[in-house]
C-alpha cells in the first residue's frame, strides 16, 4: 500500500486577517455565502492577499494545484487497483481523509464548493460512505503509521533516480509539499528525504512518478 500525504497544502478558508476587505466580502456577496466559508483562491484574490500577507501570493491560496493533483491520483491505476490512500495536511493544521472511492469534481468550481462545503460540515457523505473526513491534525498526526517507511520529498535533498527511491513493494507513505514554491512549513527533517529532479517540480508530476513507480515494482512483484 502507498500512502501519500500532501503537506502543508496552501488550501484554507479565508484567514481573519482578511474577513474585512471590501474585495473578498464582494466574492463572498456575489456567491451568497458568508466571508469565512470560502476558500482562499490566489487566482483572483492575488493583490489581496499581497495586502495582508506581502510576498506570499505566490505561495497562499493555491487550491488549484490540490484539484490537478487529487484528480491525477484517483484517477491513476494505482488507485483502481486499490493499493493507494491520500491524505491532505493543510497549512492550518487540517488533516483531510480521502476516501479510495472518491471521484472528484473535474470543474474546478465545483472543486472548490465541494471543500467548502467539507471545511463547513467536517465532512462528504453519499450513498453511506464518508468520501471525505477533516479533521485538526499536525503532519506527523496525518503520518499516522510510524512502523512504515516514510519518505519526504524535498527539494533541498539528495537527488536520486525516482526507481532508486522507491525499488521494493513495502508498504509506504511518501509525503509531497502541496505548495507551489519554497520549502516545507512542517519539520521533515524527522523523515528520510529524497529528490528525484534538479528542478522544482508540480506536486502532480511528483506524485505522478511516485504512483507510476510503485505500481510498476508491485507488478513486477506479482510476476
Amino acid at each position: 500500500m502507498l500512502t501519500i500525504v500532501i503537506a502543508d497544502a496552501e488550501l484554507e478558508t479565508i484567514p481573519a486577517e482578511m474577513r474585512d476587505d471590501y474585495s473578498i466580502r464582494k466574492i463572498a456577496g456575489e456567491r451568497k455565502k458568508k466571508v469565512d466559508g470560502i476558500i482562499l483562491d490566489s487566482n483572483y484574490m492575488h493583490s489581496a492577499i499581497d495586502r495582508y500577507f506581502p510576498g506570499e501570493s505566490n505561495r497562499r491560496g493555491r487550491p488549484d494545484i490540490i484539484h490537478i493533483f487529487l484528480l491525477v491520483a484517483m484517477d491513476s491505476i494505482l488507485n483502481r487497483m486499490g493499493n493507494l490512500r491520500v491524505r491532505i495536511h493543510t497549512r492550518n493544521d487540517l488533516v483531510i481523509d480521502i476516501s479510495p472511492d472518491t471521484r472528484l469534481p473535474r470543474a474546478y468550481n465545483r472543486f472548490i464548493g465541494l471543500f467548502e462545503k467539507l471545511f463547513v460540515e467536517g465532512k462528504i457523505v453519499a450513498d453511506g460512505k464518508t468520501l471525505l473526513r477533516v479533521q485538526k491534525g499536525t503532519l506527523n498526526a496525518a503520518v499516522d503509521r510510524p512502523a512504515e517507511r516514510v519518505l519526504a520529498m524535498a527539494p533541498d535533498a539528495v537527488i536520486k533516480p525516482i526507481d532508486s527511491v522507491i525499488s521494493g513493494p513495502e508498504d509506504m507513505t511518501v509525503i509531497i509539499g502541496g505548495f507551489s514554491e519554497g520549502n516545507y512549513r512542517s519539520n521533515v527533517d524527522q523523515f528520510e528525504k529524497a529528490s528525484i529532479f534538479n528542478e522544482e517540480l508540480t506536486i502532480w508530476s511528483v506524485g505522478m512518478e511516485v504512483i507510476t513507480q510503485y505500481e510498476k515494482v508491485l507488478r513486477d512483484n506479482q510476476l
